[in-house]
């Protein structure tokens, strides 16, 4: 009765395992697409047309900066978040399902994890500090507003989230590879 169950519960998980790697590779062409996206709109808003006589139009949002400094933030935030979704799509390719947890499947997931966070903190550090450069280079003698915008702070959470599940990951996987020794 014992090996009966065993078995049972080594189809099903099997059979859960395939449904994880259809969908994973599934996911993974999502992740593709949102990177080129990323990279394509913001280079459509940045070198797009800013007459605003076209049907659909990318427009950059400076939120009061100088075009040039937006446009460099925004193309270093776009790049950094399209190298993160890269890193997903590649974890999403390597998800097998004999090795749901592996080193290589983990290793993608903590640089995806760890590429968002640098993008979500760069989203909240770059406008600053743009303002307070250009600020010093204008000589101005008055004070400098800064804003922090709660949407760009609460980013950070789940980012930092992500990053703690790449660690649980990390340890699946270890784990994993120990099991699999043992046996």
């Amino acid at each position: 009765m014992t090996s009966k169950n065993y078995r049972n519960t080594e189809k099903n998980n099997h059979a859960t395992a395939l449904k994880l790697t259809r969908v994973a590779h599934g996911l993974r062409w999502a992740a593709w697409l949102g990177a080129a996206a990323c990279v394509l709109v913001t280079a459509w808003g940045i070198l797009g047309n800013t007459g605003g006589s076209a049907a659909v139009a990318a427009t950059l949002f400076t939120d009061g900066l100088p075009r040039v400094w937006a446009a460099g933030i925004a193309a270093v935030l776009a790049l950094i978040t399209s190298a993160a979704l890269v890193e997903l799509a590649r974890m999403l390719g390597r998800v097998r399902p004999d090795a749901l947890f592996s080193a290589t499947v983990t290793c993608h997931f903590r640089r995806f994890a760890g590429l968002l966070m640098i993008a979500a903190a760069l989203r909240v550090v770059l406008p600053p500090m743009a303002v307070l450069w250009s600020a010093w280079h204008s000589g101005g003698t008055g004070s400098v507003q800064l804003e922090f915008s709660g949407d760009d702070l609460l980013a950070l959470l789940p980012a930092a989230v992500f990053f703690f599940v790449a660690r649980l990951f990390d340890e699946a996987a270890r784990l994993e590879d120990d099991h699999r020794s043992i046996v």
